[in-house]
């Protein structure tokens, strides 16, 4: 970690914002503030701004109603407009590398290279025949300076820009480390995007970013149950107990199968791809986190599906909770949500 306090961690998700406030100690690290607000739909697309104004209004709630000073944060971006990839390159060093970068991702990219921001981290500095492994992230510039003015116009100041596939990894480290000589899936199950990252031996090794995820779900019992987006959202999460030897339930239960089966499909589809592609693929475990983890469905599907053990991730594992000032029990309802916006919370300004 940088020198310095920890900045705001910001996730702008397509149905809700999250707002995550870390501060590290020697004891470890301290939860200061975790809150969340919904947000209607068509405002966020695909990780695109459609409402600015219903977006900072959101953000400006969230801080005001938690009392936040801290006004550097951290953003996550993800979808359509970010590109990750794990490229070989000859063997340079970290500044040879930046200068060069720009005409070598060009030919990786499928924007025109003015058009995007390009980031690399050595991950293997030596591989083979003097080749070395570089990830590789590109991120489109109009969309960046589209979070950037949000967030601006609400009072806070952007000192990172990272990407929510990596925010959840950073998570997963603090809670959970890398387990050694063991390839593993992390899956972030959010609204309108499903992030897959899969790590071996502490390093990513693939990534892909779905663009569908729960929010199928909350169009279908719309559609199905003709009800309004607030109603099919409450089904949806669990709403429906009082209801459950009613046929909405039945209705309900059959619609989250179906779609959990769609989600999965693509999720197999990117699994096999990775298998397809790599040596020693073979995954141990799957973790999951999202707001659409939360469908029973969706993980048993997945266990079934894949065959390998699927576990729900606690982004707050190791994080150090005053039970004083938070319902436990609603922190843990919550804690799928949570987990890019505090991965976020974890970096600091000039931080890499």
């Amino acid at each position: 970690m940088a020198s310095g306090k920890n900045a705001l961690g910001l996730d702008i998700g397509s149905s809700s914002i999250k707002v995550t406030q870390l501060k590290e100690s020697k004891k470890g690290v301290h939860l200061v503030t975790f809150d969340m607000a919904m947000l209607p739909p068509e405002a966020v697309v695909d990780g695109a701004l459609m409402s600015f104004s219903v977006v900072t209004d959101k953000i400006r709630e969230l801080i005001r109603v938690n009392r936040i000073r801290n006004k550097q944060c951290a953003l996550g971006i993800s979808g359509h407009s970010v590109i990750i990839k794990k490229i070989s390159l000859p063997e340079m060093t970290q500044d040879e590398l930046a200068d060069s970068i720009q005409w070598e991702a060009e030919q990786y990219i499928p924007f025109d290279i003015k058009d995007v921001n390009v980031d690399v981290q050595i991950l293997n500095p030596k591989t083979s025949h003097g080749q070395m492994d570089v990830l590789l992230v590109a991120a489109k510039k109009d969309v960046i300076n589209d979070y950037i003015s949000v967030v601006g116009d609400a009072g806070l100041t952007p000192v990172v820009v990272d990407v929510d596939t990596f925010s959840f990894q950073n998570m997963f480290e603090l809670n959970y480390g890398f387990p050694v000589n063991e390839t593993v899936a992390l899956i972030n199950l959010g609204a309108s995007v499903i992030n897959i990252n899969v790590i071996s031996n502490g390093m990513t090794t693939f990534t892909r970013d779905i663009s569908m995820g729960g929010s199928m779900l909350t169009e279908e019992i719309q559609k199905q149950l003709n009800v309004s987006y607030e109603e099919a959202e409450h089904y949806k999460t669990g709403g429906h107990e009082n209801v459950s030897s009613s046929a909405v339930f039945r209705e309900i239960m059959k619609l989250s199968e179906r779609v959990s089966e769609t989600l999965v499909t693509e999720i197999q589809r990117s699994f096999d791809f990775f298998a397809a592609t790599t040596v020693n693929a073979e995954l141990s475990r799957i973790f999951v986190c999202g707001g659409s983890s939360q469908v029973p469905s969706l993980t048993r599907f997945l266990e079934k599906r894949i065959e390998v053990p699927v576990e729900m991730i606690n982004p707050f594992k190791n994080v150090i909770i005053d039970s004083k000032r938070f319902d436990l029990d609603l922190l843990q309802r919550m804690a799928p949500m949570a987990a890019v916006s505090l991965g976020l919370a974890l970096r600091r300004a000039n931080d890499k």
